[in-house]
């Protein structure tokens, strides 16, 4: 009898080992998985280069409240691009795309202001129709994490006819 008591106080801690053993891995899991899929704001450029594609590229609502800020009425105007891209887009019966290059930030206090050129073309059956290119500038605010707060369409003055060598004489 008391040989038995052995063996089931060996599997009994064996068992609880096995326990422990696979509650540990799942929490190394559920912490691995966490730490891999944990949204990095830590980099203003990314976090603007996100934004852009969730709102203009996209269209997904989810992902712009995750990249903006808390108070997003100053991003109305790429709402207002995104509108007016998917008229044209309705409109004119041409895929519209939106790419953007490099991302310029500077620091202004608190705050980052990034300017990004957007290029923007219209297709037809894979041939490109229309091409334009709009220079936007951001203002980014870190609230746990760098966020998007505010954009504006840079408005680029069209260069003036210069006088002519023939005019001054």
């Amino acid at each position: 009898m008391v040989r038995r008591i052995g063996w089931r106080k060996l599997l009994l801690g064996l068992v609880i080992a096995i326990v422990v053993a696979g509650i540990g891995v799942a929490v190394a899991t559920v912490v691995t998985y966490h730490e891999a899929t944990k949204i990095d704001r830590t980099n203003p450029r990314v976090v603007l280069d996100e934004y852009l594609r969730a709102a203009v590229v996209k269209k997904d609502s989810v992902g712009v409240d995750l990249y903006s800020c808390a108070d997003a009425s100053g991003l109305e105007p790429v709402n207002v691009l995104r509108t007016e891209l998917d008229r044209r887009q309705a409109e004119f019966g041409v895929d519209i795309e939106v790419s953007w290059g490099a991302i310029d930030t500077t620091d202004n206090g608190a705050a980052k202001t990034a300017t990004v050129s957007l290029s923007i073309t219209a297709r037809n059956e894979g041939k490109v129709e229309s091409r334009s290119r709009e220079e936007w500038q951001f203002t980014l605010r870190d609230e746990d994490g760098w966020r998007v707060c505010s954009a504006n369409k840079v408005v680029v003055p069209t260069p003036s006819p210069s006088d002519s060598p023939s005019s001054l004489a």
